[in-house]
Parts: C-alpha cells; sequence; structure tokens
C-alpha cells in the first residue's frame, strides 16, 4: 500500500484493516483513532495486533476514517489530518469530524466537508 500517493477505495477495501488501523494510530494517534471509530485504545491496540478482529461496523468505521485521513494526509500532511479532524468545522454545524465519526455518522458528510471547494 503507498499511502504518499492518493488512495483508491479499492486498495481502501481490499486492505487488512488491522493495517489501516495502524496507519492510523501511528499517523493521527491512538486516542484520536479510537474515539472516531467508537472502540476503546485497548480495543483498538488488538486490532492493530491482530489479536481480535473487529466486527463488521466496527471494521466500517476504521475503513471510513482511513479513507478521510488518509486523503486530507496524502494532501496536507498528516498533522493536518488530526486538526482537521478535531477542530470544529463550520461545514458540519460546528462539530468536529471526529464527533460526527464516533456517534456514527454516515461519513459521506465527512467527506464532502473534507472535499477542496473550487
Amino acid at each position: 500500500m503507498n499511502l504518499g500517493q492518493g488512495i483508491e477505495a479499492r486498495t481502501i477495501a481490499a486492505e487488512r484493516v488491522d493495517r489501516l488501523a495502524e496507519w492510523l494510530e501511528i499517523s493521527i494517534g491512538p486516542r484520536l483513532t479510537a474515539f472516531a471509530a467508537g472502540i476503546s485504545v485497548g480495543d483498538l491496540h488488538r486490532i492493530v495486533h491482530r489479536d481480535d478482529l473487529p466486527d463488521a461496523e466496527i471494521e466500517r468505521r476504521l475503513r471510513n476514517l482511513f479513507a478521510v485521513a488518509s486523503l486530507l494526509a496524502a494532501r496536507d500532511g498528516a498533522g493536518f489530518a488530526h486538526s482537521w479532524l478535531t477542530e470544529p468545522n463550520p461545514g458540519l454545524d460546528n462539530r468536529t469530524p471526529a464527533s460526527l465519526l464516533h456517534e456514527g455518522e454516515a461519513p459521506e458528510s465527512v467527506w464532502f466537508a473534507a472535499a477542496p471547494t473550487f
């Protein structure tokens, strides 16, 4: 998986979830990753180390978070991805993208807020 380039949807869908979770843990931090995915840091560590497999809902949340974070990191750097996820966003009614993902919000609204405007 080449994370320096744009990430295609089929790559995200095909990649092992433990690898995506590991990238998230390293790139945006374990606490933010766990919070946005709606799991504990301990659960995240078990997924990363393949000690536990996430259920379908948690896997979906991790893949969605990876899609957004990798897009932002590729475009502007991992630090920007972390900041963007944790700062209130006017396009999301001044809520943080991480909070919306944590609450199970459909990721499309978060993705649209991450998309560049022209």
